[in-house]
């Protein structure tokens, strides 16, 4: 919500209706201005924010959908846009997964083909307990912690080089706020979703990340890890040759493998 409140603070300044503080604190002078925005004061202080939200998307052409002081998946589709086009000063580019070119450096086989297995062998075969560069919270029990993880041996340096990027380029602090530390889970030995064949976790050569705010069938306009500030995460991955199903198919985006995907 502060991110929201700071943004509206300063669409509000460069309109000339606002000489507070950008500071995310939706106080008296912010309402006050919201009023002369044209925004209805009688509306309960949230669906003010997002009404004139809605109201600056519109105006800029970004699809945001009926300006209703509702908050829902079209809207935050809309607000990233929005929050991009201020930060850059240009629209977000298109995204186009056949452009993502990822790097193959350790020859990651093509899942389920013959030469995956002659590469990862059996599943649940090869695996070997690796230290973590940085504490991970498992997402369906954020009190349990860890610093250990088990996977394939031959994904294993990779993993923990990647891990280690990731902490130098966004620090423990920024970490913990965009949930990098929300785990998922690596070695599990089970079917995909919905599905009969066996997941690439049931190797350990798979990950997932923050699975609540990046469910399985949301798309770039909901995931949380499709947004801009996770491009330097995306980037570690992908220099080892890691596959994001989110980058590459748009589903799934709590999943990252180090096996390449079928053309």
């Amino acid at each position: 919500m502060k991110k929201r409140i700071k943004i509206v603070q300063q669409l509000l300044q460069e309109q000339g209706l606002y000489n507070g503080k950008i500071d995310g604190i939706a106080g008296p002078i912010t309402m006050r201005a919201l009023a002369r925005a044209g925004v209805n004061p009688n509306l309960p202080k949230t669906r003010q924010v997002t009404t004139y939200i809605q109201q600056q998307a519109s105006e800029r052409s970004i699809s945001i959908g009926p300006v209703d002081g509702l908050w829902g998946p079209q809207t935050n589709a809309g607000f990233i846009q929005l929050s991009y086009l201020l930060e850059h000063g240009e629209p977000q580019p298109p995204w186009r997964p056949d452009e993502i070119e990822v790097p193959n450096p350790h020859r990651w086989p093509v899942q389920r083909s013959p030469e995956f297995r002659n590469f990862f062998g059996e599943r649940g075969s090869q695996l070997v307990m690796i230290d973590l560069p940085y504490e991970l919270k498992l997402s369906w029990d954020l009190r349990t912690r860890t610093r250990r993880t088990r996977c394939h041996a031959k994904v294993s340096d990779s993993l923990q080089r990647v891990l280690h990027k990731v902490r130098n380029i966004y620090g423990d602090e920024d970490i913990s706020k965009l949930h990098l530390d929300h785990f998922g889970g690596c070695f599990n030995d089970r079917p995909i979703r919905n599905g009969l064949q066996p997941s690439m976790h049931s190797w350990g050569i798979a990950l997932d990340f923050d699975p609540s705010r990046n469910q399985l069938n949301w798309g770039r306009d909901r995931a949380a890890l499709a947004h801009p500030d996770y491009t330097d995460w995306w980037k570690c991955w992908e220099e080892e040759g890691w596959i994001s199903l989110g980058r590459k198919r748009n589903f799934d985006w709590m999943h990252v493998q180090a096996a390449r995907l079928p053309e």
